[in-house]
This record gives C-alpha cells, structure tokens and sequence, in this order.
C-alpha cells in the first residue's frame, strides 16, 4: 500500500474532468485497447518460490478495453489539466507460471493527462482506480501458501506514462509502461498486495467528425467565489487481524474482521480555484481496539470483549484539499489525542487520504487511513454534507 497515497494524488487531480462546463464543445468518443506483457514485482516469500509450483511467480500477460471522452472545452479545469482524456475500462490479467492466483478482471476509471504535445505527438501520464475480481484468495484447505491476497474482491490502482502518436484523424498508436497495485486495504488478511510492473502496447480509434481537437490555451479567470465550509462526513470500514495457531491454539490461521467507524467533521477556507485549507476532528471507533481471541459458549471461537467506551478515540487534524470542479481529494494529517492505549496499538499519528465528489452539497467519498505514511489500517466508504459561506469581496 506504501504507493497508493502518490496514486491517488494523481487520481485527484485528474478525475476533474467528469464534470465539464455546459457551454464546452462535446467530447469526442473513442476505444482504445491494449496488450500488456509484464513483470510480478517479488514482494513476499509466496512469489519467490513458497508456493505449490516450487518456482518464483515473474510473469503476467495482460489486456484491457477502454471506452472513452476526449475534453474539448476551453473551462477552467480543462486549462489547468491540458486538456484530459478519461472513461472507464475493463482489463484482465493472467499468470502462466501458475494457476494459484486465479485470472483476476478489473472494471475501474481512467484518466490520460498529458505532460506536452508536439504536433501529432503527446507524452501521457494515466491513472485508473477500480476494484478487480477473480482472484484465488488464501484458504487455509486449498491454497495455503497465497500470502498475496485475502480476498476474492480487491482494490486496483494503476499509474504510468505513456507515448501517443496520430496515425491519421482517427488511428492512435500508443507505447508506455505502468505499475498495478491490488489490495484490498487490511480488510482480510493475508494481504502483502501485489504489485505489477507492465510495458503496454495499445491502438486507439477517434470517433469524431474528422476534425482534430483544438487545444489552444486559454487565461485562467480571477477566482471570486471564496468562502468557508464547514462539512460532515461518516465512515466505514473493516480491519482484519490475523491470528496465528502456534499463539492461539486454534487448528488453523484464524482472521477476524473488526468494524470501524467515524465521523469527521472540519472547517475549510477556498482560497482559489484548485484549493482549500483548515482543520477539523475526528470521532472514532476502534473496533480493533485491544484485539484477541477466546473461547466462548458452546467452544465457538471468538473476540476477546472489549468495553465499548475503550474503543472510542478523538483525533484532531490539519487538512489540505485539492479541488477540481466537483471531484476533489484531500489530505488529512492528524494525531490521536484521546484513547485508551495497550501493547501493539497503532502509532498516534495518522494519515487520511481521501478522494470525493459533490453532488451539489452531498459528498460521496472513499478514502485510506493509514499509519507510518504508506501502512494501511483499512479503507473507508464515506458520506457527507457540506455548509457554504461566501466571503465578501
């Protein structure tokens, strides 16, 4: 997880473009699809050879469809990011070396921005966030040795750069290399991740009116809708802890899932048209708080109680947030003021990093919460509302 907060940082910046000014120029459409060949960066004693093959796990073949909107607009946001092309796609990966991983697919979103265009040439950096499927998770019956991935279902995030070049109006070819990550954020364990480093070879066709797109730049506009907000969120999710038998006696590896919950609240200026500052609190549910397994009735194995006020903790944050019209991602740098401590609990200091979107003053949102800049301590599905106060001029 140690790259997904740079990842989606990217993303941030570049999901922007799903809300396009009214008066812009319609996006031309366009499929774009490409064959990947690549490499299993070896992360964990599973990939280097502790499996059932006997063999380090290297190789994986790819591809992906990808259906797509190319901005036109001469908008605010659309200058800031020279003009982005974004959608959604759907790719699927396979492993020849062996059949202990599955042949996981991904549905996700994407976005193409690029550093700088040459005529019928452009240098692209790409984004795409989703969640994949199909994979063979660890079972303790039938495929023990996949420390990769506890679950079926996992988080995909993709960055990487890519060179494109006009075949014609409507051909594009395209050449670039990525890295993938998967994980599903500590949700069942165990979950080292696995990371991706994948050369790709695509073509992309146009579907527009044989006339190519503008992309004169146009000034940026004096901002002059500054205001304070004031917003709520509530948050879930789910932290997993492993428990392993030689400590518990329990006949296999044991994995219990630990609800949290949280509701953030802060207070923010918007100061231009890309960012916002302030600070806020966060009201917290440990549901792992002090974890540990018994015996309960009947022999069933189960968590050890914990009282319920043990678990609550108060943590106070500084908050950035980067804003593009109404897709947005903010930083959250905070500190855990109030808890109950015990051995082996997470560091005070924590980091929230979170990508959302307004649908007027409703916020949707998903973020990571994490420790030691990179360690996630589980991924969290959000809901808010939102306050505005203009500020005078």
């Amino acid at each position: 997880m140690k790259y997904l907060f740079s990842f989606l940082l990217l993303l941030g910046c570049s999901l922007q473009a799903y809300a396009q000014d009214e008066e812009a120029p319609r996006q031309n459409k366009f499929v774009r699809a490409d064959m990947e060949f690549g490499h299993v960066l070896q992360t964990d004693d599973f990939l280097r050879g502790n499996n059932l093959t006997g063999g380090s796990i290297t190789q994986v073949l790819g591809g992906r469809i990808e259906l797509g909107w190319q901005a036109r607009g001469k908008n605010v946001y659309d200058n800031i990011l020279n003009y982005p092309s974004y959608g959604f796609g759907i790719l699927t990966y396979g492993f020849p070396q062996t059949g202990e991983l599955g042949e996981p697919n991904a549905l996700y979103l994407f976005m193409n921005n690029p550093f700088k265009r040459w005529g019928d040439f452009s240098f692209n950096y790409f984004i795409r966030l989703g969640m994949s499927y199909n994979w063979s998770p660890n079972d303790p019956a039938v495929n023990p040795f996949n420390l990769v991935l506890g679950s079926y279902r996992n988080l995909y995030i993709s960055a990487g750069v890519q060179a494109e070049y006009n075949l014609g109006t409507h051909m594009v070819a395209s050449l670039g290399v990525g890295f993938s990550h998967f994980s599903n954020g500590q949700s069942s364990l165990p979950n080292s991740g696995m990371n991706l480093l994948t050369p790709n070879l695509g073509i992309r066709y146009n579907f527009n009116d044989g006339v190519k797109t503008d992309y004169t730049k146009t000034p940026i506009p004096e901002f002059k809708d500054r205001a304070l907000e004031f917003y709520f969120t509530i948050g879930n999710g789910i932290r997993q802890i492993f428990y392993d038998s030689t400590t518990t006696g329990v006949p296999n590896k044991l994995g219990i899932s630990y609800p949290v919950h949280n509701i953030s609240t802060a207070l923010q200026y918007q100061y231009s048209w890309g960012g916002k500052f302030g600070g806020g609190l966060d009201f917290i549910y440990w549901g792992a708080q002090n974890p540990g397994i018994e015996v309960g009735p009947g022999g069933i194995v189960q968590a050890t109680t914990v009282p319920f006020k043990e678990k609550l903790q108060l943590g106070v944050f500084i908050s950035y947030e980067f804003v593009l019209n109404n897709v947005s991602i903010y930083a959250q740098p905070g500190f855990r003021v109030l808890r109950t401590k015990y051995e082996g609990m997470p560091p005070d200091f924590y980091q929230h990093l979170a990508l959302k979107y307004h649908v007027h003053d409703l916020i949707l949102g998903v973020a990571i919460r994490a420790v030691n800049f990179g360690q996630a301590e589980y991924i969290e599905w959000n809901i808010g509302y939102r306050f505005r106060k203009p500020m005078k001029k």
